[in-house]
């Protein structure tokens, strides 16, 4: 899977909340340094708009958002940049026959993607490295790098 995938993983099993159900979620590598396990990086969406609007809960949350039928999204989607996970590598290849590849996102909202992350305070600065490096893999070059607040 490349940084920017879009995929639905089906009865997404680690809900903090309600039962399993289909998610979409974005690709952002993984962890680069030989951690115990590695982990991936997900960042997943939703379809409730209502909650970003102006009197929405999430309001003040780091998102971009999406039109129904771009990029592999069936429904206007918010990504909730806020909305982070970092799944083990292996437990997330054992689910691999659950996930479905829909798109990948192009460089430029990749890129506008990168700065939400930067000042999401629920990604740590040691994941936001990580993905400023799996940027760079991926040839996105030049973004600024990460720094402790």
């Amino acid at each position: 899977m490349q940084l920017g995938s879009v995929f639905i993983w089906n009865s997404f099993p680690f809900r903090v909340e309600g039962k399993e159900k289909n998610r979409y979620f974005v690709y952002f590598g993984e962890s680069r340094y030989p951690d115990n396990p590695i982990k991936v990086f997900l960042i997943t969406t939703t379809s409730r708009i209502y909650h970003y609007e102006e009197e929405g809960a999430r309001k003040s949350h780091n998102y971009y958002r999406f039109k129904a039928g771009s990029l592999g999204f069936v429904e206007e989607s918010i990504l909730d940049v806020d909305s982070y996970y970092d799944i083990d590598k292996e437990v997330f290849e054992k689910h691999k026959e659950d996930i479905e590849e829909k798109g990948k996102l192009p460089e430029t909202i990749l890129k506008n993607i990168y700065y939400l992350i930067l000042k999401s305070k629920n990604i740590s600065i040691k994941v936001k490295q990580d993905i400023h490096y799996n940027y760079n893999l991926e040839g996105i070059t030049g973004l600024k790098r990460p720094k402790r607040k």
